[in-house]
């Protein structure tokens, strides 16, 4: 470790590493266009990063990993430091509080996606090409420099990750659009759609899409639809407070190729899903629905025709949800990727003891992984 102009470094094998608060500048987020353009993304995904740098709470802290080869800059990570997450591992409130007293903070990686809620990131390098050797120098990093790291990847990249423990989780959720080419290709492997749009219709439902940013009656309703949302969900994610605020930070910005696709009835909100238009994707950002009401009237399943349609109507190829967290989502994708949990820590002894304690809580439960076991 060394100190260069107040900045701390830390070197590991070839590779410089700096963790800090501070999001990339505008010169060095062009450092990895090429990048950008190799996996199929644009330059929209650095507001949405940017907003989330503006949202840390208490507990929960948007940090980012610069990473340099012979003082150039050749790779980016967008990490979160959690420590108030027991809620997010127990139901019982005793043992919620319990956990947070000890507020033992770990590394958080979603690399799976780009800009599910708003901070999954496959971590970006200078040159495309060496991209698995920067991201195992980044997973090292983890490994060497923090009591516990947890990052969410495809299992299929499990080669990367020399002495992880592994722990199964939700799967990826993504619509691929690329061999449609209307909407009626899609909705022909949905029997019931039809009806549902009609009931949802005749009911007065419809759905409305709003550019950039949300106004403040807008942005009231979304706030009201999240606390639901956690209040009524199975998951409870342990940055849920950082979810929250950036999405209210994210929706009051007016962000370029940002859209919201927002549901009501008579007039009166009833859920939205926010989704960023960035290269061939549209990539879902955060949404919630009031859970308190009785029913919808299937708005949730009709989001998807919606988006969907959106995306085809502006040539993109695939639309992606995040992980599968629920029986709508799970019917309506047609594809699914296995994902696990990565588990890392310079303690081998801590790493398998936080990797035997995680199989008690909800997040390893039969609730949360029930769409693990259907996929």
């Amino acid at each position: 470790m060394f100190t260069h102009m107040g900045k701390r470094y830390i070197m590991v094998d070839n590779y410089t590493f700096q963790l800090t608060d501070k999001f990339l500048s505008e010169e060095e987020q062009l450092v990895f266009d090429d990048y950008l353009n190799f996996i199929g993304l644009d330059r929209g995904v650095w507001e949405v990063f940017d907003s989330l740098f503006r949202s840390g709470v208490r507990n929960t802290q948007p940090l980012m990993m610069r990473i340099f080869s012979d003082a150039e800059l050749c790779g980016a990570i967008v990490l979160t430091k959690c420590s108030g997450y027991g809620k997010a591992l127990f139901d019982n409130k005793l043992l919620a509080g319990f956990m947070n007293l000890f507020s033992i903070p770990y590394y958080q990686w979603i690399k799976f996606g780009c800009c599910m809620d708003m901070m999954s990131n496959p971590g970006f390098v200078r040159y495309p090409e060496q991209t698995d050797e920067v991201s195992r120098a980044a997973i090292r990093f983890l490994k060497k420099h923090s009591i516990l790291t947890i990052i969410t990847d495809y299992s299929e990249n499990s080669s990367l990750y020399d002495g992880a423990s592994i722990l199964p989780a939700l799967p990826h959720a993504l619509i691929d659009c690329s061999g449609m080419t209307s909407i009626q290709d899609y909705l022909q492997d949905f029997k019931n759609i039809k009806r549902k749009l009609k009931v949802f219709k005749n009911k007065g439902g419809e759905y409305i899409r709003v550019e950039q940013k949300l106004d403040n009656e807008q942005l009231d309703s979304l706030k009201k639809c999240f606390i639901s949302t956690s209040e009524n969900s199975v998951f409870y994610l342990p940055y849920q407070d950082l979810y929250l605020n950036a999405a209210l930070t994210t929706s009051s910005t007016s962000i370029d190729n940002v859209y919201y696709f927002i549901a009501m009835m008579d007039g009166e909100f009833l859920g939205y899903q926010a989704a960023l238009k960035t290269g061939k994707y549209l990539n879902a950002l955060h949404g919630a629905f009031d859970r308190d009401r009785k029913t919808t009237y299937h708005a949730y399943d009709i989001l998807y025709v919606k988006m969907t349609e959106f995306a085809l109507e502006n040539g993109l190829k695939i639309c992606d949800f995040g992980a599968v967290l629920n029986f709508t989502k799970q019917k309506m994708v047609n594809k699914t990727i296995d994902m696990s949990y990565f588990l890392l820590g310079k303690y081998a002894v801590g790493q398998k003891i936080f990797s035997w304690f995680l199989k008690l809580t909800k997040i390893q439960g039969d609730k949360q992984l029930k769409f693990k076991n259907e996929s």
